[in-house]
């Protein structure tokens, strides 16, 4: 009977460890399949944006991004607002437009040596009536 066991040993037949995989893997199994049946889903579609028009409602244009950067430049001879030139009735309405959209936007104010001082003035008054505060000047030169 010993002769039987060690060629048993040397064949590889018997497990000594009495350590089984099998049933270990089962339980993982279930225990997976529990996880997946009880999962409750995330809401995602409660976090999404999406822009659905009421039947009796008009529809309504998509509200537009406000620039992220407004360049404002001082000459002597007037004012150019993003590239155009500009009168200052129209820029002080340009920047309270804008500032309505959102007042944390910067403004870049491009001041050239020539220009008056009051000309820069001017333009720092109707950033501070309109609440504009993330502000920088620069020579324009």
């Amino acid at each position: 009977m010993a002769k039987k066991r060690r060629e048993r040993r040397r064949r590889g037949d018997e497990d000594e460890s009495g350590f089984l995989v099998t049933p270990m893997i089962d339980v993982v199994f279930l225990l997976l399949i529990y996880f997946i049946a009880t999962l409750e889903p995330l809401p995602i579609f409660a976090h999404l944006n999406v822009y659905t028009p009421s039947s009796d409602a008009p529809p309504k244009e998509k509200p537009v991004d406000p620039p992220s950067l407004i360049r404002v430049e001082v000459h002597e001879g007037g004012f150019t607002f993003d590239g155009l030139p500009v009168t200052e009735r129209q820029l002080d309405g340009f920047l309270g437009t804008l500032a309505r959209a959102s007042k944390s936007q910067s403004v870049l104010i491009m001041c050239s040596l020539t220009a008056p001082h009051g000309r820069l003035v001017k333009v720092l008054n109707f950033c501070a009536k309109h609440e504009l505060t993330n502000l920088s000047i620069m020579d324009a030169n």
